[in-house]
């Protein structure tokens, strides 16, 4: 194949080398590698003229084959480099000379190759080098293979420094000389790297590093764009070592080269043409020069009076004034954008990341200067594009901008304790600016905003820059914003608004309040505005609702016109407003009566907008929004639940009193809202076309569990039997058993919000849970058939779970306690749905592990009696399931539950395990292997090591030891 005519036939022929060698390279004898290596060899010279893919093919085969045998490199080919060579000259194969040449000898025969030959050579000294590095190569390989590496590396410099050397003035023939000069450069990138991974501190590192002034000499080839791009990916790649690769000599000539008036030149051009635009050449410099600046951003912030660095500085300054957008064919600014953030954080923090205590410093000033004229050129970029420019762009490319746009924010933040007040005025002044002119200039208007949010989501408590908000405030924006055509704008100023909520906050504030509240609920008629608005009006509420008691007749006609006629407007924005106008009334309205006469009025809003979905829902094409309206109903039920909760201090008994008269008491206003809100979930659950939606049942029951968590009496607040009720008619009107699961969730809270010492006792309602919950959905399912649905079987479980400690005596004391517990328990023990397995283990571990509660004197003899009656079929069940009829992913849970019976019940449980892995077929092995197990177990009592014990022993029983791993 090799001495084929078709060069792919050849290339194919060196292919099969390193196939063979990658796949059967064990079958070689150590004494046929010289005779392998001096055929690879021959071949490699003997391709050297032809297509340049083979000859590098053959180059890798010949390194490959030294990566294989590592242990022999030394003793077969101690100066591959020097074979290389020599072998090249006299066009005859040499493999494992034993006396080199001595350095002039060898010097000699590197000058009379030819051109063609001395980049062969080099073919071969970059392949070395790359190849021994690729992160494939096996980690016991490496240390001789590097180790010879560096022993022929200063083979590999007789071959590379006469041609790193020679400066630009001496070449003759440009068109002779540069390929060898790509050839040089290339292999000193790849040699110098590669000599770096293999011993960073060896001293040929430095001889190497030492070349790299020369190597900027070639900066001065514009001529071929492939000269210059590769000096250039040298150079920045070297970047990355600095430590290592660049002498203190290197920096000062690159720091001279990129503040050069040849960089300016370079810099003047990418700016004047709006980009890189111009050829490989200016991209290159560009790459060199960021990554430079990036490298140095430290040193420069600390030698900013250094003419040199001065300039350095002011060209990535003027980078930032490339016209254009910060999308993919202009990323000249987002590669600037790193610096900044490197030189700021260089004048904020020290070495190790502290603060920098010295804010006042000489060159305070001129920083805050520089950083201003960052920011202002940033500025420029922030603004949004015209609509027949943003059409064009793809989403890919929106998303590169406002990636950016976020970066800047960032610098800004960042940066902030360095330009301080002095940019939040500057930035006030734009919008004053851009408002002013004639069209306002509302993309200058946004970019503004936009900085300014930055700025103000992270602004302590009553700073200065709240005096310059005012005069923002103060000015007709919030009056201009509504006619913006440019929505972004007004997106940003909702952001604002949000972010400048502590400023509300204060007492100077809050009579701005009344600016902003109405623009606020204007932009809730926008349905791509109403989310944003939303949120803020939630915050603005939440946190100045003092300030906004006087507003509250206001907000309930704009939340009824918002129901009534805003039906393209997101869900959440509506029931965000819901929630928010609670938080006014909870901690504005200090008056009950009038609070609970506008908690009603909300509520009658709600209650009208349901009737929506009751008119819809006869329809068939109305179905969807109907049950959009009524889930919105229940959402925003819960908001104002949550809102609703109370917040005051009931140590003086007579006011936990009142409260309860008036939440509570038959014909009191409180007691009559509360009816209504009840009346209201209860009407939505109880629609014929939503009775198998298990979306509606779970937002409706998020409504009664919202008032689960509350001591003191409220509108949220129901008394356990009416929940209980609640739960009895949702199961009575189910349809499908599947859609129980929320009905299982808010039972399980109603126990859990009642089962500490501190709480009221609400045995009673528990036992008629238990009845409830049993014989309406536990039988109806078919638990113990082997067909139930889980979801109900894990929800029951979960129930179960939250009458522990409390009302354990409860499921003890009541007649189903038999097919609740030694049926239905232990069956889902085994259950086929992991799930339901790991809540019924989670069931029998708490109980296991329950604690006497002074609280409840008989839980200890509960416990005990329950474990009683329930441990020997449990235990059987257990004993089956780890012999082999579990699925390995459930061995673990049987582990915790037969530790924690070994761990409370120890001799018990070592006799009920042992009669459950007692059958008459078992051979004497089999059986004397499980009492050596259950003897194990009970030895360890409950210790970690038993769930290694019981995976081993799960793992003998299913006799398929690759079964679990």
């Amino acid at each position: 194949m090799l001495s084929s005519a078709d060069p792919n036939v050849r290339f194919f022929g060196a292919l099969t080398y390193t196939v063979k060698l990658n796949n059967d390279w064990q079958s070689i004898p150590t004494e046929s590698l010289s005779q392998l290596l001096v055929q690879l060899l021959k071949w490699f010279l003997a391709h050297s003229h032809g297509p340049r893919f083979i000859t590098q093919k053959l180059a890798g085969a010949l390194i490959l084959t030294l990566i294989k045998f590592p242990e022999s490199v030394y003793s077969i080919w101690p100066y591959p480099v020097h074979d290389v060579v020599v072998s090249i000259a006299r066009n005859d194969p040499i493999i494992g000379t034993k006396e080199p040449l001595n350095d002039e000898a060898f010097q000699g025969v590197v000058q009379s190759l030819s051109a063609h030959d001395l980049i062969i050579v080099l073919l071969f000294c970059t392949t070395f080098a790359e190849e021994i590095s690729r992160a494939d190569v096996p980690r016991h390989s490496r240390p001789p293979l590097y180790e010879l590496l560096l022993a022929s590396t200063p083979h590999a410099l007789a071959v590379i420094k006469p041609i790193i050397t020679t400066t630009p003035s001496a070449i003759t023939s440009a068109d002779s000389f540069h390929p060898i000069l790509v050839s040089v450069l290339k292999s000193f990138h790849s040699w110098t790297l590669s000599c770096v991974s293999a011993d960073a501190n060896a001293p040929v590192v430095f001889t190497l590093a030492e070349l790299v002034p020369p190597v900027t000499e070639f900066l001065q080839i514009e001529s071929d764009t492939t000269v210059y791009t590769t000096v250039t990916d040298v150079l920045i790649d070297f970047m990355e070592w600095a430590d290592k690769l660049l002498t203190p000599q290197s920096m000062e000539i690159l720091l001279t080269v990129f503040s050069s008036p040849y960089a300016a030149s370079k810099i003047e051009k990418i700016v004047s043409k709006g980009g890189v635009d111009d050829g490989e050449i200016t991209e290159a410099f560009l790459n060199s020069f960021i990554f430079f600046g990036e490298l140095v951003a430290k040193d420069i912030a600390a030698n900013l009076m250094r003419p040199e660095t001065r300039r350095l500085v002011e060209l990535t300054l003027s980078l930032l004034k490339t016209p254009g957008y910060p999308i993919e064919d202009e990323n000249v600014s987002k590669r600037t954008l790193e610096f900044w953030d490197l030189f700021v954080e260089s004048i904020l923090f020290d070495d190790e990341g502290k603060l920098l205590e010295d804010a006042n410093n000489a060159q305070l000033a001129d920083v805050q200067s520089i950083m201003m004229q960052v920011i202002e050129s940033l500025w420029s970029k922030l603004r949004m594009p015209d609509s027949s420019t943003a059409v064009r762009w793809t989403q890919d490319t929106r998303d590169g901008f406002f990636a950016f746009r976020k970066d800047v924010a960032d610098l800004i933040e960042s940066s902030y304790q360095l330009v301080q007040i002095r940019l939040y005025s500057v930035l006030v002044e734009f919008v004053a600016r851009s408002i002013s002119v004639s069209p306002i200039d509302w993309p200058g208007v946004e970019a503004s905003l936009y900085a300014l949010n930055a700025i103000t989501q992270s602004l302590t408590t009553d700073p200065p820059e709240f005096e310059v908000f005012k005069t923002l405030l103060d000015s007709n924006l919030f009056s201009l914003l509504p006619s913006s055509p440019l929505l972004r704008a007004r997106q940003t100023s909702l952001s604002l608004i949000a972010s400048a909520i502590p400023f509300f906050q204060s007492e100077s504030g809050k009579k701005y309040i009344a600016t902003v509240v109405p623009y606020l609920f204007q932009c809730l008629a926008s349905p791509s505005l109403a989310l944003h608005a939303s949120r803020s009006i939630l915050q603005l509420c939440s946190e100045c609702a003092k300030a906004l008691t006087d507003d509250v007749s206001g907000f309930l006609n704009i939340y009824r016109d918002m129901l009534e006629h805003g039906g393209a407007i997101e869900g959440l924005a509506k029931e965000r407003i819901a929630g928010a106008i609670a938080q006014v009334l909870q901690q504005g309205v200090d008056d009950l009566e009038q609070r609970t006469t506008y908690l009603g009025n909300l509520v009658s809003i709600l209650a009208a907008y349901a009737e929506d979905a009751a008119r819809l829902v006869n329809d068939p094409a109305g179905v969807s929004e109907a049950r959009d309206i009524a889930a919105s109903v229940l959402k925003s039920l819960v908001m104002v639940g949550k809102a609703c909760r109370e917040v005051e201090d009931f140590d003086n008994p007579s006011n936990f009193s009142t409260q309860d008269r008036h939440w509570n008491a038959n014909g009191a206003s409180g007691r009559m809202v509360k009816d209504k809100i009840l009346a209201l979930v209860i009407a939505i659950s109880r629609m014929p076309s939503f009775a198998g939606d298990i979306s509606i049942r779970q937002n409706a029951t998020g409504v009664l569990k919202v008032g689960l968590c509350e001591s003191s009496p409220g509108p949220f607040t129901w008394a356990p039997a009416v929940i209980v009720g609640y739960i009895r008619d949702e199961i009575a009107s189910v349809g499908n058993l599947r859609t129980l699961q929320p009905v299982f969730a808010l039972a399980a809270s109603l126990v859990a919000s009642y089962s500490s010492s501190r709480t009221v006792d609400i045995r009673d309602s528990c036992v008629q849970l238990l009845e409830v919950l049993y014989t309406g959905a536990v039988v109806p399912n078919n638990a113990t058939a082997g067909n139930s649905d889980p979801d109900v079987d894990q929800g029951m479980l979960d129930v179960l779970d939250r009458y522990l400690p409390r009302y354990l005596d409860v499921i003890f004391a009541s007649r189903y306690f038999e097919p609740l517990i030694l049926q239905f328990g232990v069956a889902m023990v085994t259950a086929k749905e992991p799930l339901v397995v790991k809540s019924a283990v989670k069931f029998w571990h708490n109980l296991l592990n329950l604690s006497p509660d002074s609280q409840s004197p008989g839980l200890d003899d509960a416990v005990r009696q329950v474990i009683d009656i329930a441990g020997p079929p449990l235990m059987s069940a257990v004993g089956c399931a780890i012999s082999g009829a579990a699925p390995r992913s459930l061995v673990t849970e049987y582990a915790k539950l037969i530790k924690a019976f070994f761990r409370t019940n120890s001799g018990r449980a070592q006799q009920w395990l042992t009669a459950s892995l007692q059958i008459e077929s078992c051979p004497p092995d089999k059986a004397r292997a499980r009492r050596v197990f259950v003897e194990k177990v009970a030895r360890l009592r409950g210790r970690p090591p038993t769930e290694t014990v019981v995976k081993d022993f799960w793992i003998a029983e299913r006799g398929q030891t690759f079964d679990y791993v």
